[in-house]
């Protein structure tokens, strides 16, 4: 039978059902740790959400019970123990756990989880997502893969795989962001573009070293606004209307819903910018707007709008785009 070896998982997090929880992807190449430096630029800062690192691995592991009420001399000796028994090719997480603390982020704040591959790495980390009931799987290059045989599409990617990877949002996290801050979300009004709505509003509500730019990009001659105020998009008077008189009043109101539900999920009115733009190709202005802000996370809804499967269960066209492209920020994916 299949073991498992946890450490670090703190009676605290029970307590606070409200704060994110985040499953990251650990390999065992220490140089390419992608979703745990994107996490520790990202996030920076205590009690901003809970992490769970998670490794795959094909010798079996050790599983250590009565770690949660611990103390923090303890827990740090069960963390040595947890190496000493479990080999060397487990230290990535231990490699990945210091990292996360030298930029703030407390050891009750964090769980270190290993087990037996079973499938896949890439459905063995949804399976973890979706079972353990994560908001977020962060993934680095092997998500990129991952992505990539599911659009040239590999016999491996089935109708079941795709709609697992739906269970929960995916951030593919890029070799580094630079200093990169702030979250450019993406919006059409799809159902999915309301899903990544509420999951960026969830994730980065309570993060005071991020805004939120709402981004909705129309069919057209290529054209973008100024940024319009959150108080022209509530009151709408007809002047200002005028004053935007190249986007419809559509477009207004796609992201108007938009910066509501931010603020319906707890994000204040002076933490959202937002931004109107036509263009036939919207994924060339999403990349555009990312470069020009220095945006550390693209956020999108992976279907578009359209009822088909395949719209709704793979990627819309835009997405696979700024998916191919995007080198310098963080994408965050939402079904």
């Amino acid at each position: 039978m299949m073991q498992q070896a946890t450490l670090m998982k703190s009676s605290v997090w029970s307590q606070n059902g409200t704060q994110p929880s985040v499953l990251v992807g650990v390999g065992n190449d220490h140089t390419k740790q992608y979703g745990i430096r994107f996490v520790r630029d990202f996030f920076c800062q205590d009690e901003l959400a809970k992490f769970t690192l998670f490794h795959l691995q094909d010798a079996k592991t050790i599983q250590l019970l009565g770690t949660n009420e611990r103390s923090s001399s303890a827990k740090e000796t069960v963390a040595e123990e947890f190496l000493a028994r479990t080999g060397e090719q487990l230290s990535c997480l231990m490699t990945a756990q210091e990292s996360l603390k030298q930029v703030g982020i407390s050891s009750n704040r964090l769980s270190l989880l290993s087990r037996l591959q079973t499938h896949s790495k890439a459905w063995d980390l949804m399976e973890e997502a979706a079972n353990s009931n994560h908001d977020a799987l962060v993934l680095g290059k092997r998500g990129k893969s991952w992505f990539e045989s599911m659009i040239n599409g590999s016999t491996d990617i089935t109708k079941e795989v795709i709609e697992r990877s739906c269970a929960r949002p995916v951030w593919l996290a890029p070799s580094s962001i630079h200093g990169r801050r702030n979250v450019l979300l993406c919006v059409d009004g799809s159902r999915s573009s309301r899903n990544i709505t509420e999951h960026v509003a969830k994730m980065v509500a309570n993060n005071p070293m991020h805004t939120i730019t709402v981004l909705h990009v129309a069919p057209g001659k290529k054209y973008t606004t100024a940024s319009p105020s959150v108080a022209f998009l509530n009151k709408q008077s007809r002047n200002q209307r005028k004053a935007q008189c190249f986007i419809s009043k559509a477009s207004h109101q796609v992201v108007a819903e938009a910066v509501s539900l931010l603020v319906a999920n707890g994000v204040k009115e002076d933490a959202i910018k937002t931004q109107l733009a036509h263009s036939n190709d919207p994924a060339s202005v999403i990349m555009e707007t990312s470069d020009q802000g220095n945006f550390a996370v693209v956020a999108m809804g992976r279907s578009g709008t359209g009822n088909s499967f395949m719209r709704h269960m793979l990627m819309g066209s835009s997405v696979a785009h700024v998916w191919k492209k995007l080198n310098n920020a963080c994408l965050w994916l939402s079904c």
